[in-house]
């Protein structure tokens, strides 16, 4: 009995996603932030400060305006395609404190990796290098991680294309993460290793920081426009089933 509860509950949860709007959306917005990303990585700008500021305030700007604009667009999408045709489903609301959980699990796991980065960083000089191979390290992790959500999320709603999206990133990452390699491990002077991060750095270890941080950033942008194009193509998919299945607005017979 439980079984049969829970498997209608995720077909409830698995509604959202049966037209491929939250997909396509979610595509497009990745291919934005991944487009702009990799761009900071090969065309990076003359100063080594303002690529950083570029690359913020273009990210922050793509992901408020975007975020508020998929909002939008995916209700009017929804109240004028879906809803008319297949109808509306609203889920028991998600208590409060299930809510704030959430959240701050959220905030732990995108704020620990950042500090297990950081901290090695200023402390321990031996692992510097494990930083400065983050070209080829990074996006593999990243892969795996978005991957796992992504296969997380198809066992919540009990839709397999999510399952295989998870696949697909998963082997985006590593791939990317092999091409970085391809590419030859990052110069890395033995002065940058041992130098004060807390203090300037001496210009003959500019260089090297930069191509660390030009690649790193070339394969997250790659990896996140890769994984905007797997969810744009499966949301179109998504889409162009859905409309064969349901052509038109249903319509009562009187």
């Amino acid at each position: 009995m439980d079984s049969r509860i829970e498997s209608v509950m995720k077909r409830g949860r698995g509604y959202w996603f049966v037209d491929g709007f939250t997909e396509i959306l979610a595509g497009i917005l990745f291919i934005l932030l991944g487009g702009i990303t990799l761009l900071s990585g090969i065309v990076p700008p003359s100063s080594f400060l303002s690529q950083f500021i570029s690359l913020a305030e273009s990210a922050a700007i793509v992901k408020f305006l975007g975020l508020i604009l998929a909002v939008l667009g995916l209700w009017w999408l929804k109240d004028r395609f879906t809803y008319p045709r297949t109808g509306f489903v609203r889920e028991k609301g998600v208590p409060r404190s299930q809510l704030l959980v959430f959240l701050r699990n959220a905030v732990l796991i995108a704020i620990l990796p950042v500090l297990g980065l950081i901290i090695p960083l200023f402390f321990i000089p031996a692992v510097r290098g494990a930083i400065f191979s983050m070209p080829i390290w990074f996006p593999p992790v990243l892969g795996i991680f978005w991957g796992a959500l992504c296969i997380l999320l198809g066992e919540w709603t009990a839709l397999r294309r999510f399952r295989l999206l998870g696949v697909v990133i998963l082997l985006a990452g590593i791939s990317v993460g092999a091409w970085q390699l391809s590419l030859g491990m990052p110069n890395v002077p033995a002065g940058a290793l041992r130098a004060n991060i807390l203090s300037p750095l001496p210009d003959v270890l500019w260089a090297p920081v930069e191509e660390s941080l030009n690649r790193a950033l070339a394969g997250v942008g790659l990896l996140t426009l890769l994984s905007g194009i797997a969810f744009a193509v499966s949301g179109l998919a998504t889409f162009l089933r859905y409309r064969k299945e349901n052509p038109v607005p249903y319509r009562e017979e009187l």
